[in-house]
């Protein structure tokens, strides 16, 4: 499946300005867990490997990133049932998701509680609030199939909310956020 979406990080009370303005058709808690290998060859080839949780359901889920570093993000994204949260995947495990052979262990987990809204059937907004290594960000996510409508758009520039800036996904704040707490305990 490929995904596009626009990204934008926002300031504390832009996320409470924006969780009030709209009618959100649900909230809901989500846990990713996050995984890499000790030679960074899924970091090389720009894919994120982890295991998402919600509703008590785990799936693994690949996302192979097409374009990093623009407030527009396009990923293939592959998705694979699980039971639980593993420590470690084998690299059998890991070729057959990715196609690149390296085993990889459990990194830690960012923990989302994610507003979600469908707007005129085409985008789906996602209000998230992150908590992970002792960090909490916020940011907005327009998942899009279609062009986004003019009213969303001139909605959120009359909120302050622009998508000019670079997007960094949670995967790369949460290994920026643990590089610097192994760097600060060495």
């Amino acid at each position: 499946m490929l995904e596009t979406e626009l990204k934008c990080m926002l300031t504390e009370e832009e996320y409470d300005r924006l969780k009030t303005m709209f009618r959100w058709d649900w909230v809901k808690e989500q846990v990713n867990s996050y995984y890499s290998d000790p030679s960074l060859l899924l970091k090389k080839h720009g894919i994120t490997l982890r295991v998402r949780t919600k509703d008590g359901i785990s799936k693994i889920q690949v996302k192979a990133h097409k374009n990093a570093g623009s407030p527009l993000q396009i990923c293939e994204e592959s998705e694979y049932g699980i039971n639980c949260v593993p420590d470690s995947f084998t690299a059998d495990e890991v070729e057959k998701m990715t196609g690149l052979r390296t085993e990889a262990s459990l990194l830690g987990s960012l923990t989302t509680l994610r507003h979600s809204l469908m707007y005129c059937g085409g985008v789906e907004l996602c209000l998230d609030k992150n908590d992970y290594l002792d960090r909490t960000d916020y940011e907005l996510e327009l998942e899009y199939t279609k062009d986004i409508p003019d009213t969303l758009k001139n909605a959120l520039a009359d909120a302050g909310i622009g998508f000019s800036a670079p997007a960094v996904g949670k995967c790369t704040r949460f290994m920026q956020r643990l590089g610097e707490l192994i760097r600060g305990a060495e």
